[in-house]
């Protein structure tokens, strides 16, 4: 007997969608790059949360207050690279056709 698994649901597939586009070289690069407006948010705040692949929440939402700080930043942009760097490095072989 054959057990049939439950359709993805549109949540599922829109979480799945949301994954991929996150580990795109070019995602990581602007990342980067804006990352370091966080700084100027006095008076304002910025919403963190943080969710492993697969949509399990590590963090609940957060507000931390007036901006992210430069240690903060450094080290995402720091952890951004590093990333950025796996994901240009995994370049598929494309086999010639014949």
């Amino acid at each position: 007997m054959t057990i049939k698994r439950p359709k993805p649901t549109r949540a599922e597939y829109e979480r799945t969608i949301i994954e991929l586009r996150a580990q795109l070289a070019s995602t990581y690069h602007f990342a980067s790059k804006e990352l370091p407006k966080a700084t100027e948010l006095k008076g304002s705040g910025v919403l963190l949360t943080l969710h492993a692949l697969g949509g399990r929440e590590i963090i609940p939402p957060v507000v931390i207050r007036d901006g992210l700080s430069e240690n903060t930043i450094n080290t995402l942009q720091h952890d951004i690279g590093r990333s950025y760097a796996e994901a240009i490095a995994l370049k598929p072989k494309v086999r010639p056709t014949v």
